[in-house]
């Protein structure tokens, strides 16, 4: 029983594709029937300006006027030198909070094993801390050295160094290349009835 089934159902695959082969072949007639056609992209030749060698700036230096002066200088400035007392410190105990209060979540189990949990607030925990403090500051006595002056010469800049610019413009050239103005194209267009 079996084997005639599919002995039919083979029957019926071969007559539907014969048929679907004959209508996509050359018997194909009527509005139902298309060809594939393809259309070749177009191209076309463009000019272009591109830089051969770009713009540049050529640098000329002119160098600085200088001329000698003489004057006086210091030779070692004014000073004050101070003369310190140190500080004296002391030791003060301050408590201090190590960890701000803060809500944990703490689990709890009964005598029958049932578990519970709670939203508990935890205090806040605190320490001494040991610091030094000023018990009297620090004492400065100043006393002023007078400068030591002398005479020199030396060279000064009349006129600063100066840079000046020429600019060599770029030079261009006209490049020729291919550009697609509109793609290929493929579509099924109908094959008119017979």
């Amino acid at each position: 029983m079996t084997k005639i089934l599919v002995k039919s159902l083979m029957a019926t695959t071969a007559l539907a594709l014969g048929s679907t082969l004959a209508h996509a072949g050359g018997n194909c007639h009527g509005s139902a029937c298309y060809k594939l056609v393809s259309t070749p992209p177009v191209y076309q030749t463009v000019s272009e300006q591109v830089v051969v060698r770009p713009a540049q700036r050529v640098a000329r230096y002119i160098p600085a006027e200088l001329s000698t002066v003489s004057e006086t200088v210091v030779v070692q400035p004014a000073r004050v030198v101070a003369r310190h007392t140190s500080a004296l410190y002391g030791t003060v105990a301050e408590t201090v909070m190590v960890a701000p209060a803060r809500k944990v979540w703490q689990v709890s189990v009964d005598m029958f094993g049932n578990k519970t949990g709670c939203w508990v607030v935890a205090p806040a925990q605190y320490a001494t801390r040991h610091r030094q403090v000023v018990v009297r500051e620090a004492q400065v006595h100043h006393e002023t050295i007078p400068a030591v002056h002398a005479e020199r010469s030396r060279t000064v800049m009349v006129r600063p160094a100066m840079v000046q610019h020429d600019i060599i413009p770029a030079e261009y050239a006209t490049r020729h290349r291919q550009v697609m103005v509109h793609p290929g194209s493929t579509s099924w267009a109908p094959v008119r009835g017979y």
